[in-house]
C-alpha cells in the first residue's frame, strides 16, 4: 500500500519521518522527541516538481497577524517606540539594572525606601543580632515593560548583612 503525501509527515525537530494510520489521522506530536507538531511552531512546505511555479496563499494565518498592527496607527506605534527609546536612555545611565522576575526586561531604578517603625526585626539565635534593623533602605526599581514594582537591599544594608553572616559562619 503506498501512502500519500498527506499521510506522512517529517518531524521539523528531529527530522523523523511520521508515518500517521489513516483512520486515526496525523499525530499531535511527534512520536520520537514528543515536540508539537503543527500550529504556530511549524511550518508546511509543499515540495514541488521541476518546472511547476510554486504559488503562495494569500489568506496565509501570518499576514492575519500583520494585519492587526494595521490597527494601531501611526501616533501609536512612535509613541511606543518613544517609551522604549526612553526606558533605554535611562538604563544606559543606571549603575545597576537587575532583571524584572515576571518577564525579565531590565528594570528602572525609581528611588530608595527606608523602612519605618512598622518594621519590627527579629533577632537570630545564632546571629545573636537581626538580620535587618530597623530603618533598613531598599532600592525600588520599576519594569518598563510589564510594570512589576520591585525591591532590593541597599548597597550599604547588605554589607552589613554580609558583615554578619560571616561572623555567624566563623563561630
Amino acid at each position: 500500500m503506498k501512502l500519500s503525501h498527506s499521510e506522512e509527515q517529517i518531524c521539523p525537530w528531529c527530522q523523523t519521518e511520521i508515518v500517521w494510520d489513516p483512520e486515526i489521522g496525523p499525530e499531535p506530536e511527534c512520536p520520537h522527541c514528543f515536540n508539537e507538531l503543527g500550529g504556530y511552531r511549524s511550518i508546511q512546505l509543499t515540495v514541488k516538481q521541476t518546472g511547476q511555479p510554486i504559488e503562495f496563499d494569500d489568506t496565509d494565518d501570518e499576514d492575519e497577524d500583520y494585519e492587526s498592527y494595521d490597527e494601531f496607527d501611526e501616533n501609536e506605534l512612535q509613541a511606543m517606540d518613544e517609551y522604549e527609546e526612553g526606558a533605554q536612555r535611562v538604563l544606559d545611565h543606571q549603575e545597576t539594572a537587575p532583571e524584572c522576575s515576571s518577564c525579565q526586561s531590565f528594570m528602572l531604578l525609581a528611588g530608595t525606601q527606608t523602612a519605618g517603625s512598622a518594621f519590627i526585626p527579629v533577632v537570630q539565635k545564632t546571629a545573636g543580632a537581626p538580620i535587618l534593623s530597623e530603618g533598613y533602605s531598599t532600592e525600588v526599581f520599576v519594569c518598563p515593560s510589564c510594570l512589576r514594582v520591585e525591591h532590593i537591599l541597599a548597597e550599604k544594608d547588605r554589607l552589613k548583612l554580609a558583615q554578619l553572616l560571616k561572623q555567624v559562619g566563623s563561630q
